[in-house]
């Protein structure tokens, strides 16, 4: 994904993707088909081809997100998960010492400070948020790529026996052509925006994160030199 390297697992090959072999860690295009209209059977082929090369894309985004909304939901409630048994056992540990009668608030202040960092850690990482804009954007390649090939075979539909049966050597009319010309560049631009938008919302979380960690002194401030 453009943007974002952080990993987004997309296929180059059919045999190398998250279905046939390890997942790579960036989004990488899938090798654009060959296009050729010399014949009516090469303009159907070339049609079919960039049709498969955009349902394969818009599959590999969505695999991606899949496997990186597992990955950020184990860690978010991990952290959750932590944070809440530190944060009950700091509260714990000092109420149960005293009413031994010993003194084991210092251990309560440990504790707290485990919980609270990791609460920084999540929200600093955005295991969280990146988590939540996983399922979105997952959702949303599913409904377009549907969406797609609904509108797809309700042409097919509309075409009816007459134009399932036609020979390979008749040319295609022009408005055919273009309706689904239209659908493959709809479902592509879809990839595309929903790609940039999660990148856009991870870059602006990123730094704003970083930001608030320099203005609380949590990180040292970049040195500066004249005329940066």
């Amino acid at each position: 994904m453009a943007g974002r390297d952080d990993g987004v697992a997309a296929t180059g090959t059919r045999g190398g993707g998250p279905r046939g072999g390890r997942p790579r860690r960036d989004l990488e295009l899938r090798p654009f088909p060959q296009v050729s209209a010399d014949s009516p059977a090469a303009q159907r082929e070339a049609l079919a081809r960039l049709r498969e090369w955009a349902e394969q894309s818009a599959e590999d985004a969505m695999d991606w997100y899949l496997r990186d909304k597992r990955r950020k939901r184990i860690g978010s409630r991990l952290l959750q998960g932590l944070a809440i048994a530190f944060a009950v056992a700091g509260t714990a540990v000092p109420l149960g010492t005293a009413a031994a009668g010993g003194s084991g608030q210092g251990w309560g202040y440990v504790l707290l400070a485990v919980a609270a960092g990791c609460k920084a850690f999540d929200h600093f990482f955005g295991l969280s948020s990146t988590w939540m804009r996983d399922i979105a954007v997952a959702h949303a390649l599913r409904g377009e790529l549907n969406a797609v090939r609904l509108e797809w075979a309700t042409d097919v539909l509309r075409a009816g026996p007459a134009g399932a049966a036609a020979p390979r050597d008749v040319p295609l009319e022009p408005a055919e052509v273009e309706r689904q010309l239209a659908l493959i560049a709809r479902l592509i631009g879809a990839v595309r925006r929903q790609i940039e938008d999660e990148t856009a919302d991870w870059q602006a979380e990123f730094s704003a994160s970083t930001r608030q960690l320099h203005d609380q002194g949590a990180l040292p401030a970049a040195e500066r030199t004249p005329g940066a």
